[in-house]
Order: structure tokens, then C-alpha cells, then sequence
């Protein structure tokens, strides 16, 4: 593949080796976003985005393997006044799959994450490849062991 150079002079230029070069300011005409999916019956999640949490009681969602959606980023939005569950049980038995933040809360690891029992507690998590890491929550979250 060649490299392309984007220039405000000469356009867009192909050229020997590999690559993307802009020599020129970028702006966007929108930021990107991303949908709300409405999650109201347990189940297994299978990509990154926004989710909100709602049940007549508290319900658990099966995280992804934390490999398979390295990069990727979820938010989730408690709709209802439960203690929501998330779950990294499709994981190696007793993997503790999400990770808190030294000196932050949670800052333990665990292999359950439960939101407050509050409506609009929320959480923002982040894979690493390896386990989900806890970026932010609203309300307070927990870490446990399943």
C-alpha cells in the first residue's frame, strides 16, 4: 500500500512507502457519537456502546471476554431504582475481570460490578484486553466476586 499525504497545496499525493500523512488542519462537522441501546432483560452483551439498565427488578448482563473487544467502550446507565449487575462470567472461572482505580472507588478487582440502586447510576469502562477497567461511575459502583 502506499503512503498518501493529504496537503492543502497538492491535494492528495500517493508516494513510496506506507502510511496516512495530513499536512493540513483537521476539523470535524460533528463529533462522533454513539447510540443508546436499551437493555430490559438480562442477557450477554456483545459490542461496545452505550447502554441503559431497566427491570422490574435488578437484573445481570454477561460481559463480553474483555480479548474479543480490546479498545472498546461501555457505559452504562441505570433507567431503573436497582442495583443492576454486570458480570465477566464468560471468562475463566474466578477471573477477576474488572479492575477499580488505586485510591479511587471501587479500587479493588472483582469478577461482578453492581451499580447503585439508584436511577441514573451510572459506570464507564474500558477494555484493556484483558479486564474492564472502571474510567468514571455517577452514584457509586462495587466490585465483588461471583
Amino acid at each position: 500500500m502506499p503512503k498518501v499525504t493529504i496537503d492543502d497545496s497538492q491535494g492528495l499525493v500517493q508516494s513510496a512507502g506506507s502510511g496516512l500523512q495530513i499536512n493540513s488542519s483537521v476539523s470535524l462537522s460533528h463529533l462522533p457519537t454513539t447510540s443508546v441501546a436499551a437493555q430490559t432483560s438480562a442477557g450477554t452483551l456483545s459490542a461496545p456502546g452505550v447502554y441503559t439498565l431497566s427491570g422490574s427488578t435488578a437484573l445481570t448482563w454477561v460481559m463480553p471476554l474483555a480479548s474479543s473487544v480490546a479498545g472498546g467502550t461501555f457505559v452504562f446507565r441505570s433507567a431503573s431504582a436497582h442495583a443492576h449487575v454486570l458480570t465477566g462470567s464468560q471468562e475463566t472461572s474466578g477471573k477477576r475481570v474488572f479492575a477499580g482505580m488505586v485510591g479511587a472507588t471501587p479500587e479493588n478487582e472483582g469478577s461482578a460490578l453492581a451499580l447503585e440502586g439508584v436511577q441514573g447510576s451510572s459506570v464507564a469502562l474500558i477494555s484493556d484486553g484483558n479486564k474492564f477497567l472502571v474510567m468514571a461511575a455517577s452514584g457509586s459502583c462495587t466490585l465483588s466476586e461471583t
